[in-house]
């Protein structure tokens, strides 16, 4: 844990959202938490630094009220442990 964890709370109710990570560079083990906490059919795109994936991927969606991401860096990507 450091002082740069935290959870990151998303309203996409009036458009879809973006959340850029900080780069998982240099940061291994810090931990995010990214919720949408809207009911709107309006996505929240989880959207890793420059080339970095969340779990291999470019890009991680949320689509649900209460939908939620739980991630890790490894010092080179985000890991999502839940």
């Amino acid at each position: 844990s450091t002082a740069n964890d935290g959870t990151l709370t998303f309203d996409a109710s009036g458009a879809a959202s973006t959340c850029t990570l900080e780069t998982a560079v240099g940061a291994s083990g810090r931990i995010k938490v990214i919720v949408k906490i809207d009911s709107s059919a309006n996505t929240v795109t989880i959207d890793p630094n420059a080339a970095e994936t969340v779990n291999g991927a470019a890009t991680l969606v949320l689509s649900a009220q209460w939908d939620k991401a739980i991630l890790q860096s490894d010092g080179a990507n985000w890991i999502r442990i839940a």
